[in-house]
């Protein structure tokens, strides 16, 4: 699976530099000489350079972990400033706090994709087959997408990085339907198994770039997020089918070295995740089957850590939310007795009896089981705000402190520096 490993990590970051970047101030430099990209070897290079970005974004600090599991203190990262994150005191002088608040590698992303759909557009026609052509664009345009899912489901409203509209102000939700709109481009360009190059399918390859599950899965999410189960629902239906079964592949962020030494080589490591016993018995019951295969439980330290069974892939988009999906995509679409069937597939190992749920229970039932499933996926606090039901779970917060903007990451200094952004009302309040 160590994919970046065959890349030249000097080349990962050649792209174009931004005029007008809405990026961090001290980006290495990413001019490169025309005429560059005249193979598809080095536009891949540019491909993969956004690959590298979204990693960063996500790794730097355990960011996909603050800013879902460990916020609401399911899981604990080894760190010192986890505390810090649980008690929401995301607004004190912390080093590691201040770089969370900045949002510039996820803009970086971005500007990758947007970099390499200029690079696809122009490419000579002997240069790119079909294959690739359709390939690095689909990428490209997914990555953009994840990148905007993330910044708006993180920080709310947020700065457009887009040619046609720069600068704009985008809320969540015209930042979430652009993301689809590329999403649903990507899909019709991805295919279900990438081809390394001798011209044979790659699982590896597969699981550490985006693909067509990966891409509908992310899209469904999205239409989920956007209010639109019925459309999620029909997605669902017409692209997992019994003949696309076998080719179903998850995704995730191959892990590994990396130049900028604040991102950690090993994350998932050891006993970096781990879950106190007394959690660990409200989140999963005795008699549960996944408190075994998917922890390891030690009694004296009251501790359970999380088993990691693939170290070197940070999991986003794993085959194992598809049917948590379809439960929710259906019953949110009037289909309880499909979404019940379906979250009973999700949900081997539980011991509760989901074929008795109602219209009433269905989503504490359902929010649970995203909640066990996904665990050490960062999903969290995005589930929660998704579902209305942040306040019940992070108890530090109000009704009134989440509508008045608690949920979003406060912003970094940086971020509204010599712009007319100001911090989230409810941070600002705060300080």
């Amino acid at each position: 699976m160590k994919f970046w490993k065959f890349i030249p990590i000097v080349a990962l970051s050649v792209l174009s530099s931004c005029k007008d970047s809405l990026t961090i101030d001290d980006l290495e430099n990413r001019t490169v000489v025309r005429g560059y990209y005249n193979s598809s070897q080095r536009i891949e290079q540019a491909v993969v350079g956004g690959y590298v970005d979204l990693r960063r974004a996500l790794l730097a600090n355990y960011a996909w972990m603050m800013y879902g599991d460990a916020r609401t203190g399911d899981l604990k990262v080894a760190v010192d400033y986890q505390q810090l994150v649980v008690k929401q005191e995301l607004t004190t002088d912390q080093r590691n706090l201040k770089q969370l608040t900045d949002w510039g590698y996820f803009y970086d992303v971005i500007r990758d994709a947007n970099d390499v759909l200029d690079i696809v557009n122009q490419a000579d026609p002997g240069i790119l087959n079909t294959y690739q052509r359709n390939l690095f664009r689909g990428e490209a345009l997914a990555l953009k997408s994840m990148a905007y899912f993330y910044l708006a489901r993180i920080w709310g409203e947020v700065p457009s990085a887009e040619k046609n509209n720069f600068g704009l102000r985008l809320s969540t939700r015209e930042s979430v339907t652009q993301a689809a709109q590329w999403a649903s481009e990507a899909k019709g360009l991805l295919p279900w198994m990438l081809i390394n190059d001798d011209g044979i399918e790659s699982v590896a390859l597969t699981g550490v770039r985006f693909n067509k599950t990966a891409i509908t899965s992310l899209l469904v999410q999205e239409q989920l997020w956007l209010g639109k189960a019925q459309n999620a629902y029909e997605l669902l239906n017409t692209s997992f089918t019994p003949a696309t079964l076998d080719s179903l592949s998850g995704f995730g962020l191959s892990v590994g070295i990396d130049r900028r030494t604040e991102i950690t080589q090993k994350p998932l490591d050891g006993s970096m995740l781990s879950m106190s016993l007394d959690r660990l018995n409200a989140i999963y019951p005795t008699g549960d089957a996944r408190r075994t295969s998917m922890f390891n439980i030690s009694t004296s330290d009251k501790m359970a850590t999380l088993i990691v069974k693939e170290a070197d892939v940070l999991e986003l988009l794993p085959k194992r939310e598809v049917n948590l999906l379809f439960a929710e995509a259906a019953w949110r679409s009037g289909n309880l007795n499909e979404g019940k069937t379906y979250l009973i597939k999700a949900s081997v190992g539980a011991t509760e009896n989901y074929t008795v749920l109602t219209e009433e229970t269905f989503a504490d039932a359902l929010l649970q089981e995203r909640r066990r499933v996904l665990i050490g996926g960062g999903q969290r606090v995005f589930d929660l705000i998704r579902f209305g039901k942040v306040s019940k779970n992070i108890p530090e917060f109000t009704e009134s402190d989440v509508q008045n903007g608690a949920a979003n990451w406060p912003l970094s200094a940086n971020s509204i520096k010599s712009n007319s952004w100001s911090q989230n009302s409810y941070w600002l309040s705060k300080n």
